[in-house]
């Protein structure tokens, strides 16, 4: 009140002339006048700041949330000797024991679809490097509308991708024109194989393989290799006074051998060579000890977890963990011993288990105990003895008269069906609108059958020329339980 008294006084005196009657009660000035202490106000003014450091939070947590591969923590010990001998072959030359301690790979419906945007992006990408020649060909008239350039568009792609290809592969003067550029083209590779093509003739090469398709380019220079060996064997056949005089003379052969490197060093050169590569005139470093193993790599994986996020009601936008995969203790060991080239592989799995969406919403992002189990190790007593998965190959085992050795137990898996689970998996996979993914689908096919054929060929390759194999295969038998109404109660 003095505060707002001394305000008017000085406003009075210095403004009193231009202001008539001032009175304070209409000046209606006042620090503290007037102001009222609201207990509501105050408490959602708290409510308020107390929501916005909540929300800080929260949104820290979705960003962590939102990584496809969280940070690793990897711890790897490393040991290399360079020369085993002087460790009386006992420790290996490379010892990498690798500790990896935990791997979340999560993805959620934005994610999805951005790859799938991605995707189909790439394909635009590739379908526009394509035809935007034929943009030139097109007449550019303003007045036409855009759904009639388009219209034009298409129709020019059309008619020089699909229509004039084939009719220009009937006519004579084409054939003549790519039978004259094989005949080219077989002499000029002809000429490069031996080594007797100029500058001028390789270019006139590269030019011929931009117009030649691969299946004929291909054959052109398998037919010159052919030709080329089959000279090179007639001109090695002599006649028998040849091959006697050859058989003679067979000392002279000294003068055109390779590079010696005995007679070009001198004795303390040479030591000097041998002590800085760790070899010995002797060989002695090449004769390891049979079960001597100078690579050791050991990988562990502490825990392997796959989530996928998805909302679980329209209501809710905020995504939850629809379905959860978790691989424990995998361990990755391989090995090799040099003496006869063998490799030893082991890949175990201790546990597998897939949970699905839990029915009490409440509880759906604490631990997984909440969760449906959708698939699970059948015995728990025995998946204590034993790993869920081991997998070994070795070849040229110790303990074996066989060449190769391979060793796979699976023990049995229990997989139950969860209604809820598979409907938000549908979902989730399900695209948000048509998309052109053509080039896409035909890399997929095409890298699939790739893979089938070598696949198909290596396999082929190993029955023919294996003699002996020792192979025990222990698959246990899973069960698949479907329950009344899609949920399972135990």
């Amino acid at each position: 009140m003095v505060f707002e008294q001394l305000t008017t006084y000085l406003i009075d005196k210095f403004l009193g002339d231009y202001i008539e009657d001032l009175d304070s009660k209409q000046l209606k000035i006042g620090l503290w006048h007037d102001i009222e202490y609201d207990p509501e106000r105050e408490e959602q003014k708290r409510y308020e700041e107390k929501m916005e450091e909540v929300h800080k939070v929260e949104q820290f947590r979705k960003e962590i949330e939102a990584y496809v591969l969280q940070p690793l923590n990897i711890n790897i010990k490393l040991k290399m000797a360079t020369i085993p001998r002087e460790q009386d072959y006992v420790r290996p030359v490379f010892d990498a024991k690798i500790d990896v301690h935990r791997i979340n790979l999560n993805i959620n419906r934005n994610q999805y679809c951005d790859l799938l945007d991605l995707f189909e992006f790439q394909d635009h990408l590739n379908s526009q490097s394509k035809f935007i020649k034929y943009y030139a060909m097109i007449e550019n008239n303003a007045t036409d509308k855009p759904s009639l350039r388009r219209w034009k568009f298409a129709y020019t792609v059309i008619l020089n991708e699909e229509v004039r290809p084939r009719l220009a592969s009937y006519k004579w003067e084409n054939i003549k024109a790519n039978r004259d550029r094989f005949r080219e083209y077989h002499e000029l590779y002809y000429q490069e194989l031996t080594g007797n093509a100029s500058k001028t003739q390789k270019q006139l090469a590269e030019e011929l393989e931009k117009k030649i398709d691969v299946f004929n380019l291909i054959f052109i220079r398998r037919t010159v290799e052919i030709e080329i060996k089959k000279k090179k064997a007639e001109q090695k056949q002599k006649s028998w006074l040849d091959k006697m005089t050859s058989w003679w003379s067979s000392d002279s052969d000294d003068e055109n051998s390779e590079f010696n490197i005995d007679g070009a060093t001198a004795a303390e050169e040479k030591k000097k060579l041998y002590d800085a590569i760790g070899y010995a005139e002797d060989d002695g470093s090449l004769a390891y000890p049979e079960e001597y193993v100078d690579i050791d790599l050991s990988i562990r994986l502490t825990m392997l977890e796959i989530n996928v996020w998805s909302n679980i009601n329209e209501k809710n936008p905020q995504f939850k963990v629809i379905a959860s995969a978790a691989v424990p203790n995998v361990g990755l060991i391989c090995k090799r011993r040099p003496a006869k080239s063998a490799f030893l592989f082991i890949i175990d799995l201790h546990s597998f288990e897939v949970f699905g969406v839990g029915t009490d919403t409440s509880q759906i992002k604490t631990a997984n105990v909440y969760r449906p189990v959708l698939a699970k190790p059948a015995d728990q007593i025995q998946l204590a003895q034993k790993h869920l998965l081991h997998i070994e190959y070795e070849t040229n085992p110790l303990d074996r008269s066989s060449e190769n050795r391979i060793q796979v137990l699976l023990q049995s898996l229990e997989i139950t069906y969860d209604a809820l689970t598979i409907n938000k998996l549908v979902e989730f996979f399900q695209p948000d609108r048509k998309r052109d993914l053509q080039s896409i689908k035909e890399i997929a096919y095409s890298t699939f059958n790739d893979i089938k054929y070598r696949t198909r060929f290596l396999f082929n390759h190993y029955l023919k020329n294996i003699q002996a194999s020792d192979i025990d295969i222990d698959l246990q038998s899973s069960f698949f339980l479907l329950p009344e109404d899609g949920v399972y109660r135990r």
